[in-house]
């Protein structure tokens, strides 16, 4: 699994700076805060996220009619998540973000799923794991070579005994079942159709994935 890093550059930078003017405007969320923090867990079809905000040092929730622009928070992290794809390595899976009124903001990105825990250590009641069905859709978007799918998907997709879509770095397409498809810099191109394929004439690239998924 990839480490967690501090990304930067001038996409990322006007997005926080978008942020920062709407979040501490007279009547945003943040107003007259110090420091807000917003932890978006994402993948494919969906996301979760869960906002803190700091004011006269004591961390606290957000009031429930405040909220981010949908453009300003939800659109660019389905930006972000396209901006920040590597071929083969895959998008980052939980991203978040800290701004400040006069400062300028980071962005924290994770190869895993972070959610907010109780005070018992305990994920909180609306946090929603990823099922292999989800990282499965995850995958063929966003997809991955073998040994670049995170130790903690692999269980995942193990556990309900899915075989996860791979990336094909020989033809650059995402191959799952009998389909594959073309993958560009942005993830996976939809716009054409899928192939047919017959895994039976490439052994050796499904067994690998095999291999990796039963230890077979």
């Amino acid at each position: 699994m990839r480490a967690s890093a501090t990304v930067d550059d001038p996409f990322i930078r006007a997005g926080l700076v978008r942020l920062q003017q709407e979040v501490f405007a007279e009547g945003g969320l943040g107003y007259g805060a110090d420091e807000v923090v917003s932890t978006s867990v994402a993948r494919q079809g969906m996301a979760q996220r869960r906002v803190r905000i700091l004011r006269d040092g004591a961390w606290g929730g957000r009031d429930f009619h405040l909220d981010f622009s949908h453009e300003a928070m939800d659109a660019w992290v389905l930006e972000l998540r396209r901006h920040l794809y590597v071929v083969g390595a895959g998008t980052w899976v939980t991203y978040r973000f800290h701004v400040f009124p006069a400062a300028d903001g980071r962005l924290e990105v994770f190869d895993e799923e972070i959610f907010p825990l109780d005070q018992n250590g305990k994920r909180v009641w609306n946090s929603s794991p990823a099922g292999a069905g989800d990282l499965h859709a995850e995958l063929v978007a966003f997809p991955r070579t073998v040994d670049n799918i995170p130790a903690w998907m692999w269980e995942v997709f193990r556990a309900e005994g899915v075989m996860p879509p791979v990336y094909n770095p020989v033809l650059r397409t995402v191959d799952w079942k009998n389909r594959r498809l073309p993958v560009t810099e942005d993830g996976t191109d939809f716009s054409v159709d899928d192939m047919v394929i017959d895994p039976s004439k490439e052994p050796g690239f499904f067994s690998k994935i095999g291999r990796k998924l039963f230890g077979s």
